[in-house]
C-alpha cells in the first residue's frame, strides 16, 4: 500500500488527537487565544441552527475534514516512524508516539513557515515533502469550511454576550 493510501483507525487517531493537543499546549504562547471548549461548539452550532443552518451538516463536514487532516497526518507519522525503523504507528507505545508526533508537529509546522509563508514555490521532490504538502491543503480546508461556518456564529454570539 501506498503511504499516500494508508488509513488508520479511529483509536490511534483519538490516541494521536491526545498527543498532538499535548504538544500543542506545549507551544501556546502567552498572546495565542485560547482553544473553543465543548461548550463553545454547543453554542455555536445550537446558533448555527436558530441562523437556519443545519448543524448536523456542519458537524459531518467539519469531522470529514477533520478526519481528512488527521489521517494525513498520521501518514507523515508514519513516514518519519519508517525513517528511524521504528515499525507501525499504531502499535508505539505511549511515549514513542508522543516522539514522532513532535518532530511530524515541528515539520508541519516548518513547512509552514518555510514554504507557505514565503512567495517562492518549492518543487516537491521527497515523499515527506508531498505528504507535508497534503496535510498543508487538507488544513486550509479545515480552516476555510470553520470560517465558512463556526466563526460568523461565534462573532455573532461573542458580540452578544
Amino acid at each position: 500500500m501506498a503511504m499516500n493510501e494508508k488509513s488508520f483507525d479511529s483509536a490511534f487517531l483519538a490516541r494521536l488527537a491526545q498527543a498532538m493537543g499535548t504538544i500543542k499546549q506545549e507551544a501556546v504562547e502567552t498572546n495565542d487565544p485560547a482553544p473553543l471548549q465543548a461548550e463553545d461548539y454547543d453554542a455555536i452550532y445550537a446558533a448555527y441552527e436558530e441562523s437556519g443552518g443545519d448543524s448536523a451538516v456542519a458537524k459531518q463536514r467539519l469531522g470529514s475534514a477533520r478526519e481528512q487532516c488527521d489521517q494525513a497526518l498520521g501518514r507523515i507519522l508514519q513516514y518519519i516512524a519508517d525513517q528511524y525503523g521504528v515499525g507501525p504507528v499504531e502499535k508505539l507505545d505511549k511515549r514513542d508516539l508522543a516522539d514522532i508526533a513532535r518532530d511530524a508537529f515541528d515539520a508541519t509546522e516548518n513547512w509552514l513557515d518555510d514554504v507557505e509563508m514565503h512567495a517562492c514555490r518549492v518543487t516537491l521532490h521527497s515523499p515527506l515533502q508531498l505528504l507535508l504538502e497534503a496535510h498543508c491543503r487538507l488544513n486550509e480546508a479545515l480552516l476555510a469550511l470553520h470560517d465558512e461556518v463556526l466563526w460568523p456564529i461565534a462573532r455573532r454570539i461573542s458580540r452578544h454576550e
